[in-house]
């Protein structure tokens, strides 16, 4: 242990990863079920408790490739379809970031600065959130935090052949779990060509021109391969985004205090919303100032977290393409980078490390409490009274497909629930991809026989469903939880 880190207790690296561990399972697990399964949660179980081939399938007509449906279906079969359960396979991945992170930054840094970015990973606001969503960004991290750790071995010791094999299988994993994998791919190739110097590219021995490295590239991309034609179809068919914004000159800034406090920050007033992020890029720099090391790891670090963001950043100005949870990866490459700007700004100061340290992680802890303050979908309160009040006979119709995937999951009447599509049905591509050949579309409320009962779930708010209720009907019952509403009409 280095003269910087002896104020540390003495311990072995398992015991502080053990405690790291120990903090990011509670804060992931204590308040897991708080908000109700939503919108995108209720469209992972629903395909994911389709067969193998089906979720092969179903994902082809989405905008995501389909491994961690295949990976979430596999892990109800073990331990069931509970909230708790579901969500958990996002969590263990998040956990599983907590010790790879503690390695990373030991080769790197050393131990202090493990340690200390062990527990930034494990409190770490952005991570919590996305660790308790049954929705692939927490696995994404993992696979592309492993590829970082092997691309760090190939540099190291480059006859060594595991961390190739490790590299293309975390790549092509990546791949069939979220498309933004490319980006990590291109902050990878970024920093192995300027890695090396002028004269090892003349003569033509570089890591990046080796033919180890190709085979690994080139491996990732025939693992992908039976995947490509849907990956191409998907892409071209442009379905799915339309509802993200373009970028402006505060989305970086959002993003950093999203990441920092699970707030866009704008009540804090514009000098700490614009300064908090301009500090965080201003440690990414003094990482790659200090960096002395031949393997300049540090490079690879802020490569692998601001390339994939500038570059989407850079897109999303003409095309939309930027939402900040896309990003969950490299906001794990941020975290990193601020534990070694601490432990190097310190030094041998305790002080100075005691007092950064306390200041990081005492925000990410206000970050937690506002990712808990946030948590107040109650689809699970709305639904439980059409389960309790439900009559044999009785319609239950969504409103609109934003409550349909999680009023399904919540839905114990073995009544199947309708989707009312008003003017047209949906085109059976992306969310609805699941639902085009399932006989669920309602196009008015007219069809519905008078006599009977009808329970409509929807949102709070103005709503054009609501408009089109047909004047005879008599609301019986309207009670709304969260931002979710139902309501039960007698049909006359």
């Amino acid at each position: 242990m280095s003269k910087k880190a002896n104020f540390l207790p003495t311990m072995p690296s398992w015991v502080w990863i053990g405690l790291a561990v120990i903090t990011g399972a509670i804060a992931r697990f204590a308040f897991i079920t708080k908000s109700s399964i939503w919108h995108d949660e209720g469209f992972s179980i629903l395909l994911a408790k389709r067969s193998s081939v089906e979720i092969w399938i179903g994902s082809a007509r989405d905008v995501h490739p389909p491994l961690y449906y295949l990976l979430l279906h596999w892990w109800m079969k073990l331990f069931g379809d509970s909230v708790v359960a579901i969500r958990s396979l996002s969590a263990v991945a998040s956990l599983g970031v907590i010790i790879v992170g503690f390695l990373i930054i030991k080769r790197m840094a050393g131990q202090r600065a493990a340690i200390l970015a062990a527990f930034i990973l494990a409190l770490a606001p952005f991570l919590v959130r996305y660790s308790q969503e049954a929705r692939m960004y927490g696995l994404l991290g993992l696979f592309m935090l492993l590829a970082l750790y092997a691309v760090m071995r190939i540099v190291e010791q480059p006859k060594i052949v595991w961390p190739y094999v490790l590299y293309a299988i975390m790549i092509g994993f990546g791949m069939y779990t979220h498309y933004f994998t490319g980006l990590a791919v291109i902050a990878f190739w970024v920093y192995l060509i300027f890695l090396q110097s002028p004269k090892q590219w003349r003569i033509g021995k570089t890591i990046f021109l080796s033919l180890k490295w190709w085979l690994a590239n080139v491996a990732a991309l025939l693992l992908f391969l039976p995947w490509l034609p849907s990956a191409f179809a998907q892409l071209t068919r442009g379905q799915g985004l339309g509802w993200l914004p373009k970028a402006t000159l505060t989305t970086f800034h959002d993003t950093i205090w999203q990441f920092l406090t699970f707030t866009d920050a704008h009540n804090l007033g514009q000098l700490v919303f614009w300064l908090v992020p301009i500090v965080v890029v201003c440690a990414a720099l003094y990482v790659l100032i200090t960096n002395s090391t031949k393997e300049k790891y540090a490079c690879l670090l802020v490569s692998y977290s601001f390339v994939p963001i500038f570059l989407t950043l850079l897109i999303s100005t003409q095309k939309p393409l930027f939402h900040e949870r896309y990003f969950a990866f490299a906001a794990i490459g941020i975290y990193l980078i601020i534990a070694m700007a601490i432990d190097r700004l310190a030094g041998k100061h305790i002080w100075v490390f005691g007092l950064l340290s306390a200041v990081v992680i005492g925000t990410e802890i206000i970050g937690v409490r506002n990712v808990y303050a946030q948590a107040n979908h109650q689809m699970a309160v709305a639904m439980q009274a059409v389960n309790q009040q439900y009559i044999s006979g009785d319609t239950i119709i969504a409103g609109e497909m934003y409550v349909y995937f999680d009023g399904s999951y919540y839905n114990q009447t073995n009544q199947k629930i309708l989707l009312y599509t008003g003017i047209s049905q949906p085109n059976g591509y992306g969310e609805s991809g699941l639902l085009y050949n399932q006989n669920v579309y309602i196009d008015s409320f007219a069809q519905i026989p008078q006599g009977s009962r009808v329970w409509l779930v929807g949102k709070t708010g103005e709503h054009q469903y609501y408009n089109n209720i047909p004047a005879s009907w008599q609301l019986i019952k309207q009670s709304e939880a969260g931002y979710s509403e139902m309501r039960l009409y007698a049909v006359k």
